[in-house]
């Protein structure tokens, strides 16, 4: 649990000061900086999931509390003395000798919202105590050009709301002793620091439609609010006890940053229909195919989730098409997208990872033949000039497509086009045909992936830069350094030799690590981007072209580490991402750093691949070899 006074917070700055995140398995979250100011439109207290686990809602911007003793208003905000960040969020306010403690949590796999105000008025003073919820009812990364509109139904101590840019969403809000008061007005924050830097709407209206109202005169008095769109309240008491006992039987482990990893790790596992998949990463993204792939072993299989885990390669495999798996599912409701070469390869590693960890034989002999057609559609050739070439290394790309990781477009022209050969696809590739070589063998099919992986790794050595001592970017046409060629050695099965590898690792070391993960590009590059800032054409530019990435610690370290063995090198090399945990969003790492010193945090305040990988990295150093 972090705690945060009032006096640690030194910043207002949208990419320093501190930040809490709740989830709730949905897709849907609640998201506020420290010291309640809200820095972007992606701030609220609920922004919950319509169709989860997808097409966010903005709901509650905020409550603003207030005191009134002795016909003095005392606004709660302005008594801040510290938070706490764990399972739940705990504000403590102090008032004089009232001390207020305030909690907040969601309702797991619930589009609900709740929070407790525990009062302890040792002097039995008479308080009236006021809450006035402030109405966003927007997306999240949208403002309000005016105040939104809607239907309200009043009665006693609850209301009923139907905003009228979603009449198919009713909204309920309820305090547990008081009553509320119809009384509208507009209301207009202040300006979004955050999208003043970065591009987006800067200033949004909103509304109040009144207040809730409880007399409070005990020593000691619970007022708890619900807000909902399900159609039963849930006690906020229980539900909040409900989901720190939730959090804490997640854990297992003697090691309490672990176990502060394996938490961190629950956020992006959500429900998708029957079965579950992984957010990308917390503000804005949703469930990426890739991501989803890349993040599996860390956030489900190192965390025992193995029941997830199958949930989510079964959504997977089972949306193939053309041999290509589900780059993204969209934020509504939209087809899902198939543009990328390499997230069909990564399902076939992860199912590789699932089997290592759970010897789930039924699962890999119903789904075989599945993953077997993506092989043989790669080699018949498939959308996005996906094809095998006489050398036997796999080709994509064309025109403007974006089919590898490095996926930008710029008013519709590739930043980072890699067409051809790209040098982590083919690892992948070779990768997954010695998977489906044990795989066949497993069950007793006939295979000839063991000669295609053969082949492969003939060709593959074209890749390797005598002179410069690592591997082609893409193959046969771009010398670039870049992280991408760390999967030639980090995967399973690696396809270039110790020798190799070890220059590799060394040039990778020096030219790109930055601790809190690796730049896409060197420094010395003419189209290096030392800082992520400023609108999105210019972010664009600088997102895989400089920009360090925290999730490709995973790769740079597992080569490190089975070059050397030594985990005191690799604790220190983690360490970094490691402290990031108590930076930013507290309890997340972000998606990318500046790749410029002091390499603040950037894009998403917490990504899944970034935990995931560092969750496996930090289970390797505690793990008794």
């Amino acid at each position: 649990m972090k705690r945060i006074t009032k006096n640690d917070i030194t910043s207002h700055d949208p990419f320093t000061m501190p930040e809490w995140l709740l989830t709730n398995g949905l897709g849907g979250y609640a998201y506020l900086s420290v010291p309640f100011i809200h820095t972007k439109s992606y701030h609220a207290l609920f922004n919950a999931s319509l169709h989860p686990p997808v097409d966010r809602y903005s709901v509650l911007y905020d409550m603003l509390g207030c005191c009134r003793i002795d016909g003095q208003d005392y606004d709660l905000q302005d008594y801040f003395d510290y938070i706490l960040i764990g399972d739940v969020i705990t504000y403590v306010y102090t008032l004089h000798d009232i001390i207020i403690k305030q909690t907040i949590s969601l309702v797991h796999n619930k589009n609900t919202f709740v929070m407790n105000y525990h009062i302890f008025n040792p002097s039995a003073k008479t308080i009236e105590f006021y809450l006035r919820p402030i109405l966003s009812l927007r997306i999240p990364d949208q403002v309000n050009e005016k105040a939104p509109e809607y239907a309200i139904f009043p009665y006693r101590n609850r209301l009923s709301i139907v905003p009228l840019n979603r009449k198919d969403t009713l909204i309920h809000m309820k305090i547990s002793n008081g009553v509320f008061t119809q009384e509208h007005q507009d209301y207009t924050p202040a300006p979004y620091t955050f999208h003043q830097k970065m591009g987006g709407g800067i200033q949004d209206h909103l509304s109040i439609p009144g207040f809730f109202e409880s007399i409070i005169t005990d020593q000691q008095v619970n007022i708890s609010v619900s807000c909902t769109l399900e159609e039963h309240i849930d006690d906020p008491i229980t539900a909040i006890g409900s989901e720190i006992a939730r959090k804490e039987a997640l854990t297992f482990s003697k090691d309490a940053l672990f176990n502060r990893l394996v938490k961190a790790a629950d956020n992006f596992i959500v429900k998708r229909g029957d079965g579950h998949s992984i957010i990308a990463g917390y503000p804005w993204f949703t469930d990426w195919g890739r991501d989803t792939l890349i993040s599996l072993e860390g956030l489900t299989l190192v965390t025992k989730r193995y029941d997830d885990a199958k949930d989510i390669l079964t959504t997977f495999i089972e949306t193939l098409k053309d041999g290509l798996c589900v780059n993204m599912f969209p934020d509504g409701n939209g087809d899902a997208l198939y543009n990328t070469a390499d997230a069909s390869l990564w399902l076939i590693h992860a199912t590789y990872q699932y089997y290592q960890y759970t010897h789930d034989y039924a699962f890999i002999k119903k789904y075989f033949s599945a993953l077997q057609n993506i092989i043989f559609t790669y080699i018949k050739g498939t959308k996005h000039n996906i094809h095998l070439n006489d050398d036997f290394l796999l080709s994509a790309g064309s025109g403007e497509d974006q089919i590898t990781w490095m996926d930008v477009r710029i008013h519709g022209k590739a930043v980072t086009p890699r067409h051809g050969c790209p040098v982590e696809l083919n690892a992948l590739w070779y990768n997954a045909l010695c998977i489906m070589d044990l795989f066949a063998k497993l069950l007793g099919e006939e295979s000839f992936f063991d000669m295609l992986a053969g082949k492969c790794k003939e060709s593959f050595t074209k890749f390797f830069d005598t002179h410069k001592g690592y591997l082609y970017d893409v193959a046969y046409e771009d010398a670039t350094m870049r992280p991408n060629q760390l999967y030639a050695f980090a995967l399973p099965f690696p396809i270039i030799d110790q020798k190799q590898a070890a220059s590799m690792v060394e040039k990778v070391y020096e030219q790109l690590y930055v601790g809190k993960g690796l730049r896409t590009l060197p420094a010395d590059h003419p189209d290096y981007h030392g800082i992520y800032t400023g609108v999105v054409e210019k972010r664009d530019l600088a997102y895989h072209q400089g920009t360090a990435w925290g999730y490709l610690i995973g790769p740079f370290l597992r080569a490190d580490y089975a070059l050397y063995h030594n985990k005191a090198r690799t604790a220190l090399l983690l360490k970094p991402l490691l402290n990031s945990l108590d930076e930013q969003c507290i309890n997340g790492i972000n998606e990318i750093f500046d790749a410029d010193a002091p390499h603040t945090g950037k894009g998403c305040v917490t990504q899944a691949w970034s935990v995931a990988e560092v969750l496996c990295i930090y289970a390797q150093i505690l793990k008794n070899d």
